[in-house]
C-alpha cells in the first residue's frame, strides 16, 4: 500500500482567506494522520497546509493555484507512489514560478523541470542522482529520484507526506468539509473549485 496524495502550502494568507478561496469549512474534528479526503494544518514555518488524500486533486489544478497564489507564495506536492510518480511546484502571485516532476514509469532517472528552480534543489538531485546511480538496478531497485519533488518540498514548507508533520496543534490535522453552493451562485453561476459539491 501507497501514498495518493496532493497538497498546497499557503504562505502570505490566513487561515479564513485560505479556506474561503477553495471553498472549504472547518468542522472542528481534528485527527493524527491526514487520512480524511481533506484536512487542512498550520505548519510552524508560518505555511497553511491543505492535504487532499489522493494524486492530481482539483484543488491543485492550474486554474485553482493560479487565484489563490494571487498576493502570495503557494507551494505544492503531489505523490502516487503506486506508479513511482511525484510531483512540486511553486506559484506566486499568480503565476507558476517552477514545477519538479518525477515518473518512475519513464525511468528511474527520469527528472522534468520547469522554471526559476529553489536554490536548495541543485543539491536534492545531485545527492539523489549520485545515490540512484549507485544502486544496483533490478526488480527491486530503490527509486531515489522520487525523492526529488517531494525532498525540495519539504525544504521549503517542512512538510513531507510520509513524515510527521511539524504543526503548531497537538494533534496536527483538521477535517475540512466544502461549502454546500449559495443560492445567489446556483441562480447566478460561478465555478467550485473544490470535489465535494461538482458544478
Amino acid at each position: 500500500m501507497g501514498y495518493s496524495q496532493s497538497w498546497l502550502a499557503v504562505k502570505g494568507k490566513t487561515r479564513a482567506e485560505v479556506l474561503d478561496a477553495l471553498e472549504l469549512r472547518e468542522t472542528g474534528t481534528r485527527e493524527e494522520i491526514a487520512s480524511s479526503p481533506i484536512v487542512g494544518a498550520e505548519l510552524s514555518a508560518g505555511w497553511y497546509l491543505v492535504v487532499a488524500n489522493r494524486s492530481e486533486h482539483r484543488l491543485t489544478r492550474d486554474g485553482v493555484l493560479q487565484r489563490l497564489s494571487v498576493g502570495c507564495e503557494v507551494i505544492t506536492g503531489d505523490v502516487e507512489e503506486h506508479v513511482m510518480v511525484s510531483a512540486a511546484g511553486g506559484w506566486n502571485n499568480g503565476h507558476r514560478v517552477w514545477s519538479v516532476m518525477h515518473d518512475g514509469q519513464r525511468s528511474v532517472k527520469h527528472l522534468e523541470t520547469k522554471g526559476d528552480l529553489p536554490a536548495a534543489f541543485a543539491g536534492i538531485r545531485d545527492k539523489l542522482l549520485a545515490q540512484q546511480q549507485a544502486e544496483v538496478e533490478g526488480e527491486n531497485a530503490v527509486d531515489h529520484m522520487f525523492d526529488v519533488p517531494v525532498e525540495l518540498a519539504k525544504t521549503l514548507t517542512g512538510y513531507r507526506h510520509d513524515a510527521q508533520a511539524p504543526t503548531v496543534h497537538g494533534t496536527p490535522f483538521e477535517v475540512l468539509a466544502g461549502d454546500p453552493p449559495s443560492l445567489f451562485k446556483k441562480l447566478f453561476g460561478g465555478r467550485r473549485l473544490n470535489s465535494f459539491y461538482p458544478s
